[in-house]
């Protein structure tokens, strides 16, 4: 389980989160719905240790256990598909590229440059990459954005198969419908409806 007690982040005179307390399990995937700009993303960062807060405390989890897709794919474009992949796997584990291609639906592309995919090709890279990477907490924020919803749904149902835990940040009814949990934000200041 990971905690988050009274985690307070402001930006100037705008405060995103104000006190937010939050207990997480550490299986299963946990979905976050709320309006653009009510904190959700921010929340994501905290988790990772990317943003600090002002006050209150994560517990349960460190930083270097979590892996993180953001909402820019960060892609190499000097690197090939396969290449993204093997980037952040030790050598040892390099033979795993094709298995983490296969679960986002790009074999057949090892080979392609980022310039040449698509947006939710491209998109489907990051995720890809982000999965490889491994940790205690994948933090994915808008994973399918770009994605259709067919592709999306055959994805999300193979990251349920893995029983990875993840926490995804998504606007699209059909992965809702197939989190395991779904916690409705409001904000800012971030709140649980």
């Amino acid at each position: 389980m990971v905690e988050l007690q009274e985690i307070c982040v402001g930006f100037g005179d705008k405060q995103v989160l104000d006190h937010f307390s939050l207990s997480l399990p550490l299986e299963g995937i946990t979905a976050l719905q709320g309006p653009s700009g009510c904190g959700k993303t921010t929340l994501l960062r905290v988790l990772s240790g990317l943003e600090r807060p002002r006050s209150g405390r994560v517990l349960g989890l460190s930083p270097q256990e979590t892996a993180v897709l953001f909402q820019e794919n960060r892609l190499l474009p000097w690197r090939t598909v396969r290449q993204q992949i093997t980037d952040v796997l030790p050598r040892s584990r390099h033979e795993e590229a094709q298995r983490w291609l296969e679960v986002v639906e790009l074999t057949g592309e090892e080979d392609a440059h980022p310039s040449t995919l698509s947006g939710g090709m491209a998109r489907r890279l990051a995720l890809g990459r982000c999965l490889a990477l491994g940790g205690r907490l994948y933090l994915l924020d808008e994973p399918f954005a770009g994605v259709d919803p067919e592709r999306a749904a055959r994805i999300m149902g193979r990251l349920k198969e893995l029983a990875l835990p993840i926490l995804l940040v998504s606007h699209e009814p059909a992965i809702l419908a197939l989190a395991d949990r779904v916690l409705l934000l409001n904000g800012p200041p971030l709140t649980l409806i």
